[in-house]
């Protein structure tokens, strides 16, 4: 089973224009450019965003931001760490990322605003315009830019490689079989899931799962979210996957797409992010390895092109 075998499986999508009225969104008023923003969770579960702003940027501006908010210095970006607030124009995306089926393909900032990009299966579209009728009244600070069909995974992945270039990046783990719910699907074959890297849990993380056969009551936590389609939900644990996960949330590593393919008792991982940070994260992969004795193989590791999904 391959990633274009589900490329339309959450055949929704979500684009909306949101801000909130602190000083930071304020600030960023006169930037023209697309900023990626990486929206994600942290452990005690408050939700933050990381914004990038380039390296060689030449808008004064820009260098006022980056003193003023004490941004952290990348390889070739500076990165700016605030939270999202649990205020009505943001709470939206809180809710948002709590139901079974969405997840948020990417974000970015751009005159004072955070657009975040989503895709979600249909069968949640009751539940997804109930809370954008109920947190999207204040037209000034959030707006529904699109809801309607999705260009699938593959489109949004030459999309974003378009803005700016992404890689990728397979390792092979073994997974133990003290995490139950990870060895029992590392087993099966057919089964393709999918981090909702949002929504990561301090002891795990929750995916989508996209299978080729029905699991239904196959293996205890995991739940439907389609029978038509066989799409489902979980949480998994695998302790090396959640020490790269919090190292890469402190070394502020944007990752944009995260799948897992079981293979007979050990995991695929393949994780897309900015080509600029592609060095940053394997470096990440081997230290934690290192320090915990983890034996990994890196498959892959690449620029992204169209091609991948031959084999992806």
């Amino acid at each position: 089973m391959l990633v274009r075998d589900i490329d339309k499986k959450l055949d929704m999508r979500l684009v909306l224009k949101l801000r909130q009225n602190v000083e930071f969104f304020d600030a960023t008023n006169d930037i023209d450019a697309k900023l990626p923003v990486y929206i994600f969770r942290s452990q005690d579960n408050t939700t933050w965003m990381s914004v990038y702003f380039p390296k060689d940027a030449k808008n004064p501006r820009i260098s006022l931001i980056l003193k003023k908010f004490k941004a952290v210095s990348k390889e070739d970006t500076s990165v700016i760490d605030t939270r999202i607030n649990n205020v009505k124009d943001l709470a939206v995306i809180e809710k948002l990322m709590d139901l079974p089926s969405l997840v948020i393909n990417r974000s970015d900032m751009s005159k004072g605003f955070l657009y975040v990009y989503a895709r979600f299966h249909h069968s949640d579209l009751p539940r997804v315009s109930n809370l954008l009728s109920q947190y999207t009244s204040d037209k000034d600070n959030s707006r529904v830019q699109w809801l309607g069909p999705s260009p699938g995974i593959m489109k949004i992945a030459d999309l974003v490689n378009s803005e700016y270039p992404i890689s990728f990046v397979t390792y092979t783990v073994k997974v133990s079989r003290r995490t139950r719910v990870l060895y029992e699907l590392s087993k099966e074959h057919g089964i393709i899931a999918e981090v909702k890297n949002a929504r990561s849990k301090k002891h795990g993380f929750s995916v989508i799962l996209y299978s080729d056969h029905d699991l239904t009551g196959k293996i205890n936590g995991v739940k439907q979210i389609s029978a038509g389609d066989m799409i489902y939900e979980a949480d998994i644990k695998n302790r090396f996957l959640e020490l790269v996960r919090d190292a890469s949330n402190k070394e502020h590593i944007m990752r944009m797409r995260y799948f897992v393919r079981p293979q007979d008792g050990a995991i695929d991982v393949t994780v897309f992010l900015p080509t600029g940070s592609i060095y940053e994260y394997y470096s990440i992969l081997f230290e934690v390895a290192r320090n915990n004795r983890t034996m990994f193989t890196v498959k892959t590791l690449m620029p992204y092109s169209p091609d991948v999904w031959e084999f992806l």
